[in-house]
């Protein structure tokens, strides 16, 4: 008897190797590279726009300073990018490849009039980026690679970068996928009570903003139980 995460992980398959054959479709391949990149596939401008929600249902301004962490070939980025004014999208992540799909992205957008800054770099980019304020800093599904460890640095990383009134947003997954996910993912859980345990020794308050299939996140997908974490200073 199949168990009900084994036809989930069947039915996803077959969605999978669908989508796969756009690889051969003219017009579409471009885009079928950049997914995979990010995945889930088929959901590209679905997750674009619940980026861009997310952030701006939080107080994102087009004056504002916009930290992507984890940008990848800017998904979100070019949503962020045409958003903002001049001079305030930075992103960083950590493979050469994404960086070159996003330069790539903001070329064929026209978008280097905005002067979009994206850097390959690890750490948070702390040595490119020293010196800069930001009012948000945006970690989409980061948060459970990390350990104690990382989180510690993140979080003394956050009471400089960020302006006084800044916010970091990301997620973590949700209670009612614990036990799914770390059988089949082994990432790393953490809760608003763990979190805070971190931030208080850096001045920093953690709040949970709920499910982030509230900000637009498809239902379709099983992270769309996970909680959107805000993180400002005390």
């Amino acid at each position: 008897m199949i168990s009900t995460h084994g036809i989930i992980r069947r039915i996803k398959g077959i969605r999978r190797d669908l989508y796969g054959l756009r690889r051969y479709i003219p017009g579409m391949r471009e885009l079928h590279e950049l997914e995979l990149m990010v995945g889930p596939l088929g959901y590209w401008k679905e997750l674009q726009s619940y980026q861009l929600n997310t952030l701006i249902s939080n107080g994102l301004k087009p004056e504002h300073k916009l930290l992507d962490l984890g940008c990848g070939p800017l998904q979100g980025g070019i949503a962020y990018i045409k958003y903002l004014d001049s001079n305030n999208y930075y992103g960083v992540d950590i493979r050469e490849s994404s960086i070159n799909a996003g330069i790539k992205q903001i070329n064929k957008y026209r978008l280097t009039n905005k002067n979009p800054r994206i850097f390959l770099a690890n750490d948070f980019g702390k040595k490119e980026l020293s010196g800069i304020k930001f009012n948000f800093i945006w970690a989409s599904q980061i948060l459970y690679y990390f350990d104690d460890e990382k989180l510690n640095s993140m979080m003394d990383w956050l009471s400089i970068s960020l302006a006084d009134d800044g916010k970091f947003l990301g997620d973590v997954i949700g209670p009612l996928h614990y036990e799914f996910k770390t059988r089949e993912h082994n990432w790393f859980l953490h809760t608003t009570d763990s979190l805070t345990a971190i931030a208080k020794n850096f001045n920093l308050k953690v709040r949970n903003l709920g499910e982030i299939k509230n900000f637009g996140y498809p239902g379709r997908l099983s992270l769309t139980t996970n909680h959107l974490i805000m993180i400002s200073k005390t």
